[in-house]
């Protein structure tokens, strides 16, 4: 077996000491009673934003803005198929609030087949690993769902113990083969799909648009459910998430302040921090 290389050692330390904080901030009480922790876990899927706060205190620590509750409440209870686009703002939570959500569905049962996209497949990689140490890490989940952790579990692909499938996809990559026994694709993601160089090239733009539509799209089936949610700032006149959006059932824009110029997201971002930087 050869020796680790000095970058791969570091990563794996630092993956180790993400998980080890992952399962300090998400103590919970080992002695409560099965009865009581299933009657918990009933009301807690039935409050969403609650279960939420409860599965992730590190991350949920500031309270919900109004958009944000209004994009859980949408994405959670949306209709068979729903086609979400979030522009929100750097700071605004907008990755961070999808991954509670689709966590949400994994979890309760809702969704099985889950494609993360983003401008590279390392992007997408970094971008899933937090889902993939969520559930590997985070003792509340463990606590009220079991241990998460499947036979297939890779940066790129894994597989939980209940049967759902997250899997990592680079732009312009072939997302075929992604059926998980009868379950194609029920969720997309894209997220962080533009970059500055390439809006500035017309044809790479068409080129990566005709992929999302003509490629990871139709990697779901025709007659099941699919959620497909494009995250990404506008960066250009005419970039993928300008399209997704002008085609979405909700293309929901949030700047760091609102039209009236005060912060959109007061609980965490001050008006002084926001002057500042």
């Amino acid at each position: 077996m050869k020796p680790l290389k000095t970058i791969d050692k570091q990563a794996l330390e630092d993956w180790d000491a993400y998980l080890k904080s992952i399962r300090k901030d998400t103590a919970v009480d080992l002695d409560m009673p099965y009865e009581e922790r299933q009657k918990r876990l009933t009301y807690l899927e039935k409050h969403p934003l609650l279960w939420i706060k409860e599965m992730f205190p590190n991350y949920a620590k500031y309270e919900f803005a109004s958009f944000h509750k209004k994009a859980i409440k949408r994405l959670i209870y949306s209709p068979k198929n729903w086609y979400e686009v979030l522009s929100w703002a750097r700071e605004l939570a907008k990755s961070t609030v999808i991954m509670f959500v689709v966590l949400f569905l994994v979890l309760t049962g809702k969704k099985r087949n889950i494609i993360l996209c983003s401008n590279s497949l390392d992007n997408a990689i970094k971008l899933l690993a937090h889902y993939r140490a969520q559930l590997e890490a985070n003792q509340r989940i463990q606590f009220y769902y079991g241990d998460q952790k499947g036979f297939k579990w890779t940066e790129d692909n894994f597989i939980t113990k209940g049967g759902a499938s997250f899997m990592a996809v680079g732009a312009r990559q072939s997302p075929r083969g992604v059926k998980i026994e009868e379950v194609r694709p029920d969720t997309i993601l894209v997220d962080d799909y533009d970059t500055d160089e390439e809006c500035r090239n017309p044809e790479i733009v068409n080129d990566k648009w005709n992929w999302f539509e003509q490629a990871l799209y139709f990697a779901r089936s025709f007659s099941e459910p699919l959620l497909t949610i494009f995250c990404g700032n506008i960066i250009a006149k005419d970039c993928c998430v300008v399209r997704a959006g002008e085609m979405a059932d909700s293309w929901d824009i949030v700047n760091i302040r609102d039209k009236n110029g005060f912060s959109t997201w007061p609980e965490k971002n001050s008006e002084e921090d926001i002057d500042r930087t």
